[in-house]
C-alpha cells in the first residue's frame, strides 16, 4: 500500500503526539499574546488563572479530588464527548498543563500532555520543514502577479492536483499593492506550512508559485527553497487584454488610476523616468486599460522575468499554461489539459 500522506514521517526531534487531528480539541494554555504569535494549527486558547492547583489526595481513603475547572475551560470542552481524546499545552514545562490535564481525566477525558512541551514542539517544526520538502515532487507556476498565480493555484485545485499557496500562507502576493490580511509571524507561518506538507501525498506533485527565499516579511526553509530551485516549471501565457481584466478584478487599486501609478513608481528598482511620464500621461486622460497594459507589459513582466531567471536560469520547463482568459472557466480548461496523465 502506497503512503498516503507525509503526516507519520519520521524525522530529527520526532515528538510522540503526530496528529493532532486525532484529538477532540488541542487547549493551549498559555498567553493570549503568546497564542496570537504561533499556537498548534487548530488548538484553542484557554487563557490559564495565574495558580492552578494540582489535584491532591483527599478524604481517609485517599481518593482524588478533582481541582475545579475555571469558566473558560469548562466552557471549552462542553461540546467534547467523553470518548474522544484532548491534548492540552503550556508554556512552561508542565506546570500548568499537567495539573490540568490530571482534573480532565478524573472528570472522563483521556488527556495527553505535549511531549516535551511547547519548546520540543517547536524543535519538531523547525526540523519538519528542513526534512518533508525534500520527499515531496514540486511543480511550479510561474505568473508575474500574484493575483495570477492565485487564480492558476486555484484552477489546479480544481482539477483534483494537489496545490501549496505560501503567498496566501505569508499574507503576501507579489505585484499587488492594497494592504491584505495582517502579516503572520514567522513561527505560525512555520506551523502553517508544515501542516500542510504533512498532509500531502508524496506520489502526487504539488503545484506552488515561482518564489524567491523570502514572501514578503516571511523566509520559506531552506529545503524548501532548494525544492523549488530545482522543480519544472509551467508559465503562464494570456493574452494582454485577458491578463487587465482579471487584474482590474483582482487589484482593487486599479480603479485609481493615480494611487497605482504611484504605487509602481515608488517600487525598487523604479522604473524609468519615460515610463512614468507615459504613466502619468495615460492616468490624466483616464486611459486606464492602456496605462494598465504599459506597467504589466513594460514594468512589471520584465521585473519578475529577470528577478525569477537570477534564481534558476536552466530550470527544466514544462508545457507552458495557455489560456484565453484567466475567468475559472478557461483557466480549468487549460489545467486540465496540463495535468492530464499518461496512460499506462
Amino acid at each position: 500500500m502506497g503512503i498516503e500522506s507525509l503526516a507519520g514521517t519520521y524525522h530529527p526531534h520526532a515528538i510522540e503526539v503526530q496528529d493532532f487531528a486525532g484529538y477532540g480539541l488541542v487547549i493551549d494554555l498559555r498567553s493570549a499574546a503568546e497564542y496570537a504569535d504561533d499556537h498548534i494549527p487548530g488548538a484553542v486558547h484557554v487563557a490559564a488563572p495565574e495558580v492552578v492547583a494540582d489535584p491532591g489526595q483527599g478524604g481517609s481513603v485517599g481518593e482524588p479530588v478533582a481541582t475545579p475547572l475555571w469558566r473558560a475551560l469548562e466552557a471549552a470542552v462542553a461540546g467534547v464527548r467523553l470518548d474522544q481524546a484532548l491534548l492540552v499545552y503550556c508554556g512552561q514545562g508542565g506546570l500548568v498543563s499537567t495539573p490540568v490535564a490530571k482534573s480532565l481525566r478524573w472528570r472522563g477525558w483521556a488527556t495527553d500532555v505535549l511531549p516535551g512541551g511547547w519548546v520540543n514542539y517547536r524543535r519538531w517544526v523547525l526540523a519538519g520543514l528542513e526534512v518533508l520538502p525534500r520527499l515531496l515532487a514540486f511543480r511550479v507556476v510561474s505568473c508575474t502577479l500574484g493575483t495570477e498565480t492565485a487564480r492558476v493555484l486555484s484552477a489546479l485545485h480544481g482539477a483534483g492536483q494537489q496545490t501549496l499557496d505560501l503567498e496566501m500562507l505569508a499574507a503576501s502576493r507579489r505585484f499587488v499593492f492594497t494592504p491584505g490580511p495582517s502579516v503572520p509571524s514567522q513561527a505560525w507561518f512555520d506551523s502553517q506550512l508544515l501542516q500542510a506538507l504533512r498532509g500531502f501525498d508524496p506520489t502526487r506533485p504539488v503545484w506552488v508559485a515561482e518564489l524567491g527565499p523570502r514572501v514578503g516579511a516571511i523566509t520559506l526553509p531552506g529545503a524548501l527553497v532548494d525544492a523549488l530551485g530545482i522543480a519544472p516549471m509551467a508559465a503562464l501565457q494570456a493574452p494582454a487584454g485577458g491578463r487587465v481584466g482579471a487584474w482590474m478584478t483582482d487589484e482593487p487599486l486599479c480603479a485609481d488610476a493615480e494611487a497605482l501609478t504611484a504605487a509602481v513608481t515608488s517600487m525598487c528598482p523604479a522604473p524609468s523616468d519615460a515610463l512614468v511620464a507615459s504613466w502619468r500621461e495615460l492616468a490624466a486622460r483616464n486611459a486606464t486599460r492602456l496605462l494598465l497594459e504599459s506597467i504589466l507589459g513594460g514594468f512589471l513582466d520584465p521585473a519578475y522575468a529577470a528577478d525569477r531567471d537570477a534564481r534558476s536560469p536552466r530550470r527544466h520547463a514544462l508545457a507552458p499554461i495557455v489560456t484565453g482568459s484567466l475567468a475559472p472557466g478557461p483557466l480549468g480548461s487549460a489545467v486540465a489539459i496540463l495535468t492530464v496523465e499518461p496512460s499506462s
